[in-house]
């Protein structure tokens, strides 16, 4: 398979008249603080955190198929090449979802309206999937704004800590999921929790979604794993969503934090009809570059919670310049729609660079299609977010976490793409 260098991509871009100098961010690009490298070498001595360290690496060119040839068209991208590609990340890296027959039901368990001085109805729902007889539920919370412009956008949340409830929602600003921002900005969110999907465990299987589609059967190596079960779920909300009037549910983006963020762009990927992916701080398996084996690994993620990835995942730890993709691909995959990726200036286990890095990677596949997209290679300053096309990236002051600031310059990205 074709491979880029990262040499080789920044001349590609040159070559295409893409500067890397294009950006005009104020102040000095990111690096990793000298006392923050220290802080995690004390910690996790085995694992890489300067640069100087990170081994050669080449990249497999997004726009080179298996048999050798090259896209040239947007129509070649998505008869030929995405498919392929897609199928690609389903047999190596999330597993394939099953082909099987289901009907999804929706219940409204609670409604109150009012809501935040008159700004919104929220209500508590219920999600149930069926196969033949048997069905499995799954809870959800849903934000309406009553006051924006109808029909609205739409935020889906990944919540891989904990569930929130309607009236915890109410009672309680939680920046994890800032929801009063969001009306106030005129989006429409729901939110559910990971677990209540398939259990955040490796002994969870018996219990989850997974197992139901397998009528409790063993899961194959190459069949889907945690993240794209919760992936599946959040789309699962999106046909709900386009049952409402109120919300536009061409105008939906899906977010999740850390493994959430690893769910958020698979499911943008599975679902053509996210419009914006988003991933916070969501590293290895994320919006990291696997092959830089930066902060946590191939090996190590694997090892530590093997009921996110499918199998043969594992067999690249080690040795991921083998792997027949990386995750600049992922964003490939978004094409032409729009991702937005944050990173955070303590939180070197998820790499920072090789978040950024990814995005960067994938302006070929932008720039086939006729979109802009981020294309310097230099890190922006701190606490600077970079803005440009369909792409988004900022890193943040602080560690591992998805704050309001997060959600601020998100929603900042997302006005751009759905209220122009």
């Amino acid at each position: 398979m074709a491979r880029l260098t990262l040499t080789a991509l920044m001349t590609l871009l040159a070559l295409n008249g893409l500067s890397f100098g294009q950006d005009k961010d104020q102040g000095k690009p990111w690096t990793a603080k000298p006392e923050v490298i220290e802080k995690f070498e004390s910690r996790r001595g085995d694992f890489i955190y300067r640069e100087s360290k990170v081994p050669e690496y080449q990249l497999p060119d997004p726009l080179m198929t298996t048999s050798g040839s090259r896209v040239t068209t947007p129509q070649e991208w998505m008869r030929t090449r995405r498919p392929e590609l897609l199928q690609l990340f389903r047999d190596t890296v999330y597993g394939n979802r099953p082909d099987v027959d289901y009907k999804m039901s929706y219940q409204v368990l609670e409604e109150k309206t009012g809501l935040f001085e008159g700004k919104a109805v929220g209500r508590s729902m219920q999600a149930t999937v069926t196969i033949g007889d048997r069905s499995y539920s799954y809870p959800f919370t849903l934000f309406i704004p009553t006051k924006a412009k109808k029909p609205v956008p739409a935020v889906i949340h990944i919540n891989n800590r904990y569930f929130l409830s309607m009236d915890k929602v109410i009672e309680e600003h939680d920046p994890f999921w800032p929801v009063r921002t969001l009306i106030d900005r005129g989006y429409a969110t729901a939110s559910f929790h990971t677990s209540d999907v398939c259990p955040d465990k490796k002994d969870g299987y018996e219990e989850g979604v997974r197992a139901f589609f397998a009528d409790g059967k063993p899961p194959e190596d190459k069949a889907w794993r945690s993240l794209s079960a919760w992936g599946w779920a959040g789309s699962r909300i999106l046909d709900h969503l386009e049952t409402l009037k109120e919300i536009d549910s061409s105008r939906v983006a899906i977010v999740g934090h850390s493994r959430g963020g690893k769910t958020s762009l698979w499911a943008a990927c599975e679902d053509q009809r996210f419009a914006i992916g988003y991933s916070n701080n969501s590293g290895c398996g994320g919006a990291a570059l696997s092959r830089r084996a930066y902060g946590e690994t191939v090996a190590r993620i694997t090892s530590s919670f093997p009921h996110w990835f499918c199998p043969p995942f594992a067999d690249y730890g080690g040795r991921e310049n083998e792997l027949p993709v990386d995750q600049h691909e992922i964003f490939a995959l978004l094409v032409p729609r729009a991702a937005y990726v944050t990173s955070a200036d303590e939180d070197l286990w998820a790499d920072p660079r090789g978040e950024y890095l990814s995005v960067v990677a994938s302006k070929p596949v932008f720039e086939l299609f006729g979109k802009k997209s981020i294309g310097n290679s230099t890190m922006p300053a701190l606490n600077s977010p970079r803005h440009v096309g369909n792409t988004g990236y900022h890193i943040r002051t602080g560690g591992h976490g998805l704050e309001q600031q997060d959600w601020d310059w998100f929603l900042d990205f997302a006005d751009g793409q759905f209220k122009k």
